[in-house]
């Protein structure tokens, strides 16, 4: 810190600020609100589900107090400045380049009411390895903002997050919001202004997700809209909640509706081949060796078709049963550990600890491990820890 003493943080912030401890947070959130009942359209949870999840939910929250002492980082002694700035010119060099592809900025395009898929923005191969490198960056420049090595690298890392929203990538741009808030617990702890700004963050989200729906519905129709594709229930039509709340309600609740579906009417024969291809490989990698034929007969059954997401298990037990959510399961604790593991010590273990944490978090709704948007700046940390333990054997020769 520049002329202040860095606060540290206490057991209990390093405890939820990582992966498993995120991961049992967001489950637990889904069932409570679940639990209110705010739609008729939501099957009961079958026990063996909520028995599922529940167990889920203490081994992670076990696994958390065991890597709650892991070392978060090594001294990372002089950050340059000057090379961060290079680093950012790049990430402007290919940005600007993309845009010229597309022929503008995906954002501006639907301001300006054009018709635009954010999904086909950028060069092909490029623009993945791009967004995880952006974002990585942004959440590493904001630890080291947070560190205290200065404003310059907020500026950065504000400039690199916004190529996300630039390009309406509301995934992506929301895995970094999130790490941000990860990042600044671990590094300062918990308090009653970090407290107050994540209530404000989450108002806003939940505010935008309400706007969203009522522009997607055609903006005066759309409180009545949201009420019956929702089939809002009596409890809540009779309450005095507000309308717009009942958006955030199904995004955060009907992934769990989507899963008991599944869970109650899978009729679909096991596919392991099909599993192992959509939930171990990233996204981008599987849909090279799986066809759009299979990956659109893999779509998870749903309550109505306007709610699409199933938690990170819906499609792991539409194409494998129980064995699939087993194994998904298996798979984001042994990713995770692996990750927290091979990166311990390392100087970008905060924000690469706190990007697994997003991630896992953000598993209600679907799964993340494989979503490009996050998996790349995971993969962008593992490759830049090669570098830095490269550059310390080398400083490490010549003492």
């Amino acid at each position: 810190m520049r002329g202040t003493k860095e606060r540290r943080p206490g057991l209990t912030a390093k405890y939820l600020t990582n992966p498993f401890a995120a991961y049992t947070v967001g489950f637990l959130i889904a069932l409570a609100v679940y639990s209110l009942g705010y739609s008729d359209l939501y099957p009961p949870l079958e026990p063996s589900l909520v028995c599922f999840l529940l167990t889920t939910c203490v081994a992670s929250g076990l696994l958390a107090g065991a890597v709650a002492n892991i070392s978060m980082t090594s001294e990372y002694g002089h950050e340059s400045l000057g090379a961060s700035i290079c680093i950012f010119l790049v990430i402007v060099g290919v940005f600007a380049a993309e845009v010229i592809v597309n022929g503008g900025i995906p954002l501006l395009q639907l301001a300006a009411g054009g018709d635009v898929n954010y999904q086909e923005f950028g060069i092909p191969t490029v623009h993945v390895a791009f967004i995880g490198f952006a974002d990585f960056y942004a959440v590493y420049w904001f630890d080291l903002y947070v560190l205290g090595r200065g404003k310059s690298f907020l500026a950065l890392s504000a400039a690199a997050c916004s190529t996300s929203l630039l390009i309406v990538s509301r995934g992506a741009f929301i895995i970094t919001l999130l790490a941000f808030i990860f990042v600044y617990v671990q590094r300062r702890g918990l308090n009653r202004k970090l407290f107050l700004g994540f209530a404000v963050f989450v108002g806003a989200i939940l505010w935008g997700f309400a706007l969203v729906g009522d522009l997607r519905t055609q903006g005066a129709t759309g409180e009545s809209i949201i009420l019956t594709i929702g089939a809002a229930s009596d409890s809540f039509v009779n309450s005095n909640v507000p309308t717009e709340v009942f958006w955030p309600y199904l995004y955060v609740s009907s992934p769990l509706a989507n899963l008991q579906l599944n869970v109650t009417n899978r009729v679909a024969t096991d596919t392991p081949a099909t599993y192992f291809a959509l939930e171990f490989l990233p996204d981008f990698v599987s849909k090279r060796i799986v066809s759009e034929a299979t990956i659109a007969e893999s779509t998870p059954l749903r309550i109505v078709n306007e709610l699409t997401v199933s938690t990170m298990y819906g499609r792991a037990f539409f194409l494998w049963g129980w064995a699939g959510l087993l194994l998904s399961f298996a798979y984001f604790t042994t990713i995770s550990l692996a990750c927290l593991k091979m990166l311990q010590g390392s100087k970008y273990y905060v924000a690469a600890c706190s990007i697994l944490s997003s991630l896992a978090f953000l598993s209600i709704f679907d799964n993340m491990y494989v979503f490009a948007g996050g998996v790349t700046q995971v993969l962008v940390a593992l490759l830049l820890l090669v570098f830095e333990r490269r550059d310390l054997r080398f400083l490490e020769s010549h003492v």
